[in-house]
């Protein structure tokens, strides 16, 4: 019994240990469980509130009770009420206050600092039944102030920017009018504009329509003037862009658009780098058009302008019936009418286009249609048959001009300045005054005239001419890509010793079908399309390492011109450009001279001038071309910085029997020597001229009496070679000679 009673005993006692051991690991358990509770807590919610059902009990965690302090409001019991009481309620014990705070977990406080500071906290509440049985919450809050700030804003600029895309698009609507955007991917050119304006011209993809597939739709006679606008302004010749385009819709019809873009500087995003607008304004065109013929008139002497004049002309074509085999357009040009305008003054330029436009009225009666086209250009379609007739009208128009400029109203000289030449084209079965139109005025600058005619006509050699044309057009483009351009280079001899000092650079296109093109039959177009520039550039930069070559071989150094474009001259910056060259090259300035004519210079002389100046402090030297055969004023001259005077080969060409032109001659060169300049004589074909020239006090030749421009193994082997081989004898014999001293 007592047995049982001691194995009772230590059984219970055994069970007491374990049970100890029990409660105390789990107290262990539950402490840690609350300690990790507390951590997660504190990591994750900025704020954190712990207190009692009856508030007996109430602590909050450091950043809750220094905020609360910063606000002026002391962490106690009375901030837990404020929370969680039911506003529209009176504080009704703390029962109610644990069950707002388990229900309303979501709800958002607000607070104020007194330095200005103000925010959103929003609290989540759980709780614990403790062993009282009493509730302990756990509040824990999330500074939400700046999300709300930021969904808010976010909702504002949301609501204004559909307010202001809506706006754009109801614009557009009203306006006719859309986005418009050039896109450049290497060599292909894409255009992104409205979905409403590409569904018009029956493309899908509004994103990216091939620019020449917008050309396709154009009008005939508009396309080339807009392909031109549009090459300068994606060859940066100009920043941006104005220009009116016919284009074709799906219906059939050609509806007028005005192209406005600008390029942007500082965009980095190639699609938004050359952006602007398209109008349709085809509504009001056709308004002015019918209602405002007389507003498309050239001011100055009352006749149509280019518009104008394709209007009334192709209702004069289609109203002649039967009569339109007679039907003839004749483009005329009046050559250096502008020239006369800058010499002369504009008053002088107005009374010889107000001169011309009398003439043609009263030569061609009242029969048809005159137009002023261009600042230099007329034209005008009537009926003949007879291509002598047409010669006849022509002439008789040139001789009033010229009688009129023998008078004492306008200056004698402009008999000689202004010239009188017209092209022609019968209608031929052709129905599009456009075309029409575009023959005559190829005509006029490329057909072939009898001596004594002023007018040709379009043909089967003329058409071949213009086919030429297209070639160069099309291609010149990438002539510079493909490695197809060349300088050749026409020496420069000294008078006195015979050795050459220089060379012109001159520019050739070497076209892998056509053969040698000069730049007579492609600069010009260069200049129509905005690529003259690169062109330029280009040359600048090859003479600049040619002369580096043929130094770095120890030839004798000599100075290499180079020619300038007007459009270099004023619309790039020229003198970075040279500077580059030089750099890139490493050729020293004083063996680079740049040449422009008497004409460029006198554009704008005072920018000239500064230019110039500017180009005079990199060291390279200034020639003026052409000089003897403009009107620039002497005292301008006197101050453009130059460094040397070109003789024109006009002067040169008869210099041994006409006396006339040995006395110009002679005069510029003493002028030249008077303003300590170079003097440089170019076309010398003959020692005769050589000859007259020494006399005269000339310092360069340069002509084919010395050689024609040729490639640069050619100049170096006939040239250089010799050049450094006489110099290598000349310093062998002077060292024997001091040897035997």
């Amino acid at each position: 019994m007592e047995i049982a009673v001691i194995i009772l005993a230590s059984l219970l006692i055994i069970c007491c240990l374990i049970g100890g051991f029990i409660f105390v690991d789990l107290r262990r358990n539950l402490k840690s469980e609350r300690v990790r509770f507390d951590n997660l807590t504190d990591s994750t919610f900025d704020y954190k509130m712990v207190w009692s059902e009856d508030l007996s009990h109430v602590e909050f965690n450091k950043k809750l009770s220094n905020l609360l302090i910063s606000c002026g409001i002391s962490p106690d019991k009375e901030y837990v009420k404020s929370v969680f009481c039911d506003s529209s309620l009176s504080y009704e014990g703390p029962i109610s206050l644990c069950v707002n705070a388990l229900r309303k977990s979501g709800t958002v406080s607000e607070y104020y600092s007194g330095e200005g500071m103000s925010g959103l906290i929003h609290w989540k509440s759980v709780s614990f039944t403790q062993k009282n049985g009493k509730l302990k919450i756990y509040s824990l809050g999330r500074d939400i102030s700046g999300e709300t700030v930021s969904r808010k804003v976010t909702e504002e600029l949301r609501e204004e920017l559909l307010e202001e895309f809506e706006g754009i698009r109801r614009a557009e609507e009203n306006a006719l009018a859309g986005f418009f955007s050039f896109i450049v991917e290497g060599e292909n050119i894409f255009v992104k504009t409205t979905p409403r304006i590409c569904g018009l011209w029956g493309f899908e993809n509004t994103d990216s329509v091939p620019l020449d597939s917008i050309y396709a739709l154009m009008k005939p006679d508009n396309v080339l003037e807009v392909q031109r606008d549009v090459a300068r302004f994606l060859s940066g010749v100009s920043d941006e862009i104005y220009s009116e385009a016919f284009i074709k819709i799906i219906s059939g019809a050609y509806r007028s658009y005005t192209i406005q873009c600008r390029y942007n500087k500082g965009i980095t995003d190639y699609r938004y780098l050359r952006t602007g607008l398209i109008f349709d304004n085809t509504s009001g065109r056709q308004s002015r058009e019918d209602s405002f013929k007389d507003r498309q008139k050239e001011p100055i002497t009352g006749l149509y302008d280019r518009t104008g004049f394709m209007l009334e002309g192709k209702i004069y074509l289609e109203n002649s019936g039967e009569k339109k085999n007679s039907v003839v357009l004749v483009c005329l040009h009046v050559t250096r009418l502008r020239k006369i305008s800058m010499l002369f003054g504009i008053e002088v330029s107005d009374v010889l286009s107000k001169l011309y436009a009398e003439t043609l009225k009263r030569v061609v009666g009242d029969d048809a249609v005159i137009g002023k086209v261009g600042a230099e250009d007329y034209a005008v379609v009537f009926r003949t048959l007879d291509r002598e007739e047409v010669e006849k009208l022509m002439k008789r128009v040139s001789i009033v001009v010229e009688n009129h400029c023998d008078n004492k109203t306008l200056p004698a000289v402009l008999k000689e300045q202004s010239t009188f030449l017209a092209g022609a084209c019968f209608y031929d079965g052709i129905d599009d005054i456009a075309v029409l139109y575009n023959k005559a005025s190829v005509t006029l600058f490329n057909g072939s005239r009898d001596p004594g005619k002023i007018c040709s006509f379009f043909d089967s050699e003329v058409e071949k001419k213009v086919s030429g044309r297209d070639i160069v057009e099309n291609e010149i483009g990438e002539a510079l890509k493909r490695g197809e351009l060349e300088l050749y280079y026409q020496p420069k001899i000294s008078v006195g010793t015979g050795e050459i000092v220089g060379a012109e650079a001159l520019m050739r296109w070497n076209h892998r079908t056509q053969g040698l093109i000069m730049p007579n039959e492609f600069i010009h177009i260069a200049e129509e399309m905005g690529i003259i520039t690169k062109i330029d550039e280009w040359g600048l930069l090859q003479a600049c390492k040619q002369n580096k070559i043929w130094q770095e071989k120890g030839y004798p150094p000599i100075v290499i011109s180079v020619n300038m474009s007007q459009a270099q001259l004023y619309q790039t910056d020229v003198v970075a450009t040279v500077k580059n060259a030089l750099e890139e090259s490493g050729i020293s300035p004083q063996y680079i001279e740049v040449e422009l004519t008497e004409t460029m210079a006198m554009v704008d002389i005072d920018r000239t001038i500064s230019i110039l100046k500017s180009l005079k402090e990199l060291g390279v030297s200034i020639s003026m071309d052409d000089f003897g055969t403009g009107y620039s004023s002497l005292s301008s001259l006197k101050i453009l910085p130059i460094d040397l005077l070109k003789i024109d080969r006009s002067l040169v060409y008869d210099i041994e029997t006409n006396d006339t032109a040995r006395h110009i001659t002679k005069a510029i060169c003493e002028l030249g020597k008077a303003m300590d300049l170079t003097l440089l004589a170019e076309g010398v074909e003959n020692n005769a001229q050589r000859d007259i020239l020494e006399e005269l006090g000339c310092d360069i030749i340069q002509g084919f009496l010395y050689s024609k421009p040729q490639p640069p193994a050619v100049v170096e082997r006939n040239f250089l070679i010799p050049a450094f081989d006489r110099c290598k004898k000349a310093a062998e014999l002077n060292k024997g000679a001091n040897g035997n001293i």
